[in-house]
């Protein structure tokens, strides 16, 4: 129910946003749109995304949950081992993965102090949207029907933020426990035609472009179910509280704001961080950044109080 805004730009940022804004917005808007291009641009992401070196702070196990490849980030300071954040990456539903996501799921866990669920979901070209959520939302199912966890946060950031949204909804039409907690990095919580966003001033999104990938996206095998837009009154009266990060003026600003006034309609607790000179989702694409500690520390205090508060209501409602 606020917006908090964060202007603590530095030289390092100002370069990568510009770095960002020429070579990689114009390399996006001149690559042509076909099932070989993505699965080439895959091929590069993922020898791009590989990384072997430990995790500081965490173990990092392999697992298959529901069966969809996963990593299990356990941060040495566990606080709460009843909470557990399911964490699902972004890439435009095409592209990253475990490797590329692993530094932002382990600095939340760390923060947190609970354990963090990095999921590798099917993706375009090889599969739609709609098998993207279903992935997703099998992993929550597992993890609740599990027992291990009273608590169980959903996050992600772009393309991850969607299907972390869509989690949740999918809770609601099927009589399961909701996600206790929403976090979103730059979360796309609009897939709708009619979507009105401005990348004008982003460093990274060309929407036009993006929006030439609607085919892949409604790829099955899997169909999507419900809307398309996640930031409406009939999602948002089902959604926990939810703290989202932003970069200020960055094309999927707009969801968050549309979120959040849906939120507040609602009267669920949410908060919008934005910071300005950052690029699209950086708290995954810049790792370790003074503004993507202060971005995660920031959600992991509101996911706190939430689940603090959570607990209070329950035991008053005990004791009643």
């Amino acid at each position: 129910m606020s917006v908090v805004e964060h202007d603590a730009r530095d030289v390092r940022s100002f370069v990568l946003f510009w770095i960002c804004r020429i070579v990689l917005k114009t390399l996006m808007r001149v690559i042509p749109v076909s099932d070989a291009s993505l699965g080439r641009i895959k091929i590069v992401d993922e020898w791009a995304a590989r990384d072997a070196r430990p995790v500081r702070g965490a173990r990092v196990e392999k697992a298959v949950i529901a069966g969809a490849p996963v990593e299990r980030i356990t941060p040495e300071r566990l606080d709460d081992p009843r909470t557990a954040v399911l964490y699902l990456h972004g890439g435009a539903f095409f592209a990253c993965g475990l490797d590329s996501h692993r530094a932002v799921a382990a600095a939340v866990a760390r923060e947190l102090g609970a354990t963090v669920v990095n999921v590798q979901y099917r993706q375009c070209p090889e599969a739609g949207v709609g098998t993207s959520v279903h992935d997703g939302y099998s992993v929550y199912r597992a993890m609740r029907d599990s027992g291990e966890f009273d608590a169980i946060v959903v996050a992600g950031d772009s393309a991850g933020g969607y299907i972390a949204a869509k989690v949740v909804e999918y809770a609601a039409r099927d009589g399961l426990d909701r996600p206790d907690a929403y976090i979103g990095f730059s979360p796309l919580l609009n897939l709708a035609p009619s979507a009105d966003r401005s990348s004008r001033r982003d460093a990274m999104l060309p929407i036009r472009k993006i929006e030439k990938l609607r085919p892949f996206y409604e790829r099955g095998p899997v169909p999507l179910d419900g809307p398309l837009d996640a930031t409406g009154d009939a999602v948002a009266v089902v959604f926990p509280p939810a703290v989202v990060v932003c970069a200020s003026g960055e094309a999927l600003e707009k969801d968050a704001m549309d979120l959040r006034s849906s939120l507040d309609r609602a009267g669920v607790p949410n908060e919008i961080h934005l910071f300005r000179g950052q690029i699209h989702a950086f708290p995954a694409a810049v790792p370790g950044s003074p503004h993507t500690k202060e971005a995660v520390r920031a959600s992991a205090a509101f996911v706190r109080r939430a689940l603090d508060a959570d607990r209070e209501t329950e035991s008053q409602a005990d004791s009643a």
